[in-house]
């Protein structure tokens, strides 16, 4: 409140020299009556739910997350990409001793020219994207 007892908070119909104007109101954030909207608690974020990988199919092309399970044995200069979203298409199936026959996904071109695949489980699946095959009819 000002010295004459009148609140500054615009709302309404508001004095300017001789001139009375509409004001909108806008809630303050500090006002004392308004309360927390229901829902979420802040800072609780909704992640959405991970694409299943047996869903990627043989010409499909992904947005993804790479996220190498093992950094042990990864190639020099990849750690830079670790965590950053990008496009990657499906080019075949190879044979795995431990995990059997996997997807093999096809880097993006700005990656380095030593790394040209990826395995699919290396990758956080964001979007599954439409690619046609050309070659068919």
């Amino acid at each position: 409140m000002n010295r004459k007892g009148v609140s500054r908070k615009p709302a309404g119909r508001l004095r300017v020299g001789r001139r009375t104007i509409d004001v909108p109101a806008v809630p303050s954030m500090t006002d004392a009556e308004r309360s927390a909207p229901p829902g979420k608690p802040p800072g609780a974020c909704v992640r959405p739910t991970p694409i299943d990988r047996t869903a990627v199919h043989y010409l499909d092309s992904v947005r993804a997350v790479f996220r190498p399970r093992s950094r042990d044995g990864l190639a020099p200069g990849l750690e830079r990409f670790i965590g950053r979203e990008d496009t990657f298409r499906h080019v075949g199936m190879t044979e795995t001793a431990s995990e059997g026959t996997q997807p093999m996904m096809q880097c993006p071109p700005n990656w380095p020219g030593s790394t040209t695949w990826v395995s699919i489980r290396d990758l956080e699946i964001l979007e599954i994207l439409e690619d046609q095959d050309v070659r068919a009819g």
